[in-house]
């Protein structure tokens, strides 16, 4: 199934029988997203069937992203390389991911993560952007921590040393890197066969998100 990712919009994308299974990542996107953005402190974007042209569209999965800053102290030296005086590396942090019940296994946590890649990347074509940042920390289970662990260590990302539940990953480093502009700005559209070419560099786990 090809999919359309967009600026969540709360008029035109039904939340409502969004179940990823984790009741954080549900509460979020029904009950706080919308709060968020408005006010400016995140930017979500969600996956829909691209053949559905009415309204409102089903969300079958989602994401959140906002600008961080983390300490030159707080990352590895090669991170904090020529660091400026504030001694804060700029970023952006991956604060939310997750996919309907009803679509997961499909690779849709995959498509979603590339595309909040390329998102990375065209905002460090327009500011400083050095690292993408994340945590697994809401995650209860051992199984599921170690689950999504692997799946982001093969996308690139790696634990902040005595920080095990924060992954960060170089902007440089995107397997995507130079290759932003092959997606629409306003919205994109993703056929999984034709996003596979887009990471072919990266093995990555059928059991992903």
């Amino acid at each position: 199934m090809a999919v359309r990712i967009e600026a969540f919009d709360p008029g035109l994308h039904d939340t409502k029988d969004f179940r990823s299974g984790s009741d954080s990542q549900d509460n979020f996107l029904r009950r706080t997203a919308k709060r968020q953005q408005r006010d400016g402190y995140t930017r979500l974007y969600v996956a829909t069937d691209a053949t559905q042209t009415g309204e409102p569209r089903a969300c079958l999965g989602f994401y959140a992203i906002n600008a961080h800053a983390i300490g030159v102290a707080d990352v590895p030296f090669d991170a904090a390389r020529r660091a400026p005086r504030s001694n804060l590396i700029p970023g952006v942090f991956l604060s939310h991911l997750a996919v309907d019940g009803r679509q997961q296994g499909k690779g849709l946590g995959r498509i979603l993560l590339v595309d909040a890649m390329q998102q990375c990347q065209r905002a460090g074509q327009i500011l400083g952007v050095r690292l993408m940042m994340l945590d697994v920390a809401d995650a209860a289970r051992a199984a599921e921590r170690a689950r999504l662990h692997s799946f982001y260590a093969s996308m690139g990302f790696r634990p902040l040393p005595g920080r095990p539940e924060r992954l960060i990953l170089y902007l440089s480093a995107l397997p995507l890197c130079n290759r932003a502009d092959e997606a629409s700005e306003a919205q994109h559209l993703h056929d999984p066969l034709l996003l596979q070419h887009l990471v072919d560099e990266t093995v990555l786990d059928a059991d992903a998100p």
